[in-house]
């Protein structure tokens, strides 16, 4: 199964390198979108993406929302683009015989930012909450991708300032994915991250059988990778 995954175009600003870079790529059996393609909401540039991607292909596409595309206007993009979005849920996919979960979210913050801080009220509990419904989405021992935003890890954040991380990212994420362990995580937001990483951690009795194996974390971000990422599941 060849999957394509891309976040943070920001609208405009990395429009045209997208485009090519979207044409550059075989057509995926799934295309994954990791959120903020667009910039401080911006509804119309967020459709120029998508109009860009549906050109190019014509695979399933399950896109999460980042922090540029706003809470309070979620359901305008549901209800106005042909996408699957995923806020805290899941779709099974059976593709050329294969099967394959993705679970979806914004993702969570260790700590919230200043500016959600001051205009996002209990916003912590929000992250909280999406923790705990991550872990029961993430539970079984089917094939699973978990797509979010913000990064579910700090190892893919690369050149980031080490203390900006609890604000770009989660490490109490991470445990529930080293717990739960699913086959592939994908992510966007950490523009100085680094594209690929793998989380390695201690057996555990949901993973016993299987506790070397390697979660392979990619981050998507499009000004990190400068491309579409493309790789096999």
């Amino acid at each position: 199964m060849r999957l394509a995954a891309v976040g943070d175009v920001h609208g405009r600003e990395f429009f045209e390198p997208f485009r090519e870079a979207l044409g550059a790529i075989e057509e995926p059996d799934l295309l994954l979108l990791a959120g903020d393609l667009t910039d401080h909401n911006k509804i119309e540039e967020f459709g120029e993406v998508v109009a860009a991607v549906k050109d190019r292909v014509s695979c399933p596409v399950v896109c999460v929302f980042g922090n540029n595309e706003w809470t309070s206007d979620h359901e305008k993009y549901r209800k106005k683009f042909d996408l699957l979005f995923l806020d805290d849920e899941d779709r099974r996919f059976e593709i050329g015989g294969k099967a394959i979960r993705v679970i979806g979210s914004t993702g969570s913050l260790d700590e919230p930012t200043w500016w959600q801080r001051t205009n996002v009220p209990g916003i912590a509990a929000e992250y909280e909450r999406r923790i705990e419904r991550l872990d029961q989405l993430l539970s079984g021992n089917d094939f699973r991708l978990l797509l979010t935003h913000y990064p579910p890890t700090f190892a893919t954040m690369g050149g980031e300032k080490e203390a900006w991380r609890p604000q770009l990212g989660s490490r109490r994420l991470e445990k529930v994915v080293m717990r739960r362990k699913p086959n592939v995580v994908v992510h966007g937001h950490v523009h100085k991250g680094i594209p690929f990483a793998e989380l390695r951690g201690p057996p555990t009795l949901e993973s016993f059988g299987d506790e070397h194996r390697p979660i392979p974390v990619y981050n998507v971000a499009f000004p990190v990778t400068r491309a579409v990422t493309v790789f096999e599941a």
